[in-house]
């Protein structure tokens, strides 16, 4: 059996370990008939090999994460309503930019994004129509674009705006479909303190910038304001974010190939403001970046990850603890159910599909109303 290893950040760690598998790396132009795994990069995803792999780090498509516009309205449309932990959002064209004048009320900013682009490229703060149409001519090849109301009171970490970098595992096969949150992952902070006067890209975009912008996290942020608010307010808030928005993405999310395992590490970029209250920025879902991992992280995590995808079945939280794997189960789907569970707490819902029964209403209002009715007519007869 052989693995193709394209992984630009872990190369060193897969190939120790699925040699110690016994497994042999192969190359490119390689014709081997059958591939045991197959780590390629998003700009890579079309490698001729990567149909022929028992399992690859890819989806067929991801725009439906991926896509800041596509992701939202996916989001709507299966839910019915903007979930509070999106700021209000909308999408416009270069060509229509008029259409977004009227959100430009009073003190409110927004933060504007390229619908598509990769990283921070296009990404800034405007706060009237005119900004607006002038950052718009500093880019003239994105004509999609997306524009957020701003989280204008951030909580601050070093005295800067920060966000959570966390990582979620989406793993899926003819079987099944399950989704895995790490335990560990990153604080990336601005560069600059914050100032609530400023649109200064250095004070209020926060990223992955330098070593000094990188933080860890439970411990960095536990040591900062206490395990208290890190297990009860913001890991159940995390996983509220995760599981939903795959959720509504599931039907969509296809192998690049039949009865194959295929898997995508997602990075999700989580704001949160001064009362604790976190917000999606974006799910990065093509190319995630680990630029400054320690060796602990570096050490621990893709090797993590080779467990979890390698497994014969979807792994229990019971089993992930007992092998000691830092990740816990918050989805999981087959033919017949969803079994969802956090911290050893599950819940079995049925399929999902529309419904017309509502069990309150014919629970409580309809024996309601029929015994109106009955007074109503006892009434007339007397």
């Amino acid at each position: 059996m052989s693995f193709i290893n394209k992984n630009p950040y872990f190369p060193e760690l897969i190939r120790e370990e699925l040699e110690k598998s016994g497994l042999k790396e192969i190359g490119d132009d390689d014709s081997a008939a059958k591939i045991h795994y197959c780590d390629i990069s998003y700009g890579k995803r079309n490698h001729p090999s990567t149909k022929k792999c028992e399992i690859v780090n890819q989806l067929e498509d991801v725009n439906i994460l991926g896509n800041k516009k596509i992701q939202y309205e996916n989001h709507l449309k299966y839910y019915k309503t903007r979930p509070d932990y999106i700021p209000m959002t909308a999408s416009f064209r270069r060509e229509n930019i008029d259409t977004v004048q009227s959100l430009f009320e009073g003190t409110k900013k927004f933060i504007l994004k390229p619908e598509n682009a990769l990283s921070r490229r296009g990404v800034a703060i405007v706060r009237n129509h005119l900004e607006l149409i002038q950052h718009l001519g500093n880019f003239p090849n994105y004509d999609a674009w997306i524009i957020q109301e701003y989280v204008d009171d951030p909580l601050l970490f070093n005295d800067k705006k920060f966000h959570f970098r966390i990582y979620v595992i989406y793993l899926q096969t003819s079987e099944y479909q399950a989704a895995y949150i790490g335990k560990k992952g990153f604080i990336y902070t601005a560069n600059k303190q914050f100032r609530p006067d400023t649109i200064d890209n250095d004070v209020v975009l926060s990223g992955e910038n330098s070593q000094e912008n990188v933080f860890y996290t439970p411990e960095d942020f536990i040591n900062r304001f206490g395990k208290n608010i890190w297990d009860s307010k913001i890991v159940p808030q995390f996983v509220k974010i995760a599981r939903e928005t795959l959720k509504s993405a599931l039907e969509h999310l296809q192998c690049p190939a039949v009865k194959q395992k295929c898997f995508k590490i997602l990075g999700y970029d989580i704001l949160i403001d001064k009362d604790y209250k976190c917000y999606l920025a974006e799910i990065n879902a093509r190319n995630v970046s680990y630029k400054y991992p320690n060796e602990e992280f570096r050490e621990s995590f893709y090797k993590n990850i080779l467990k979890l995808v390698r497994s014969n079945t979807s792994l229990s939280n019971q089993k992930l603890r007992a092998q000691g794997i830092p990740f816990e189960r918050i989805l999981f789907k087959n033919d017949s159910n969803i079994i969802e569970g956090f911290n050893g707490e599950i819940k079995i819902y049925e399929p999902i599909q529309p419904t017309t029964f509502n069990p309150f209403f014919w629970k409580f209002i309809f024996p309601f109303i029929l015994v109106v009715l009955i007074i109503l007519a006892f009434l007339l007869r007397k």
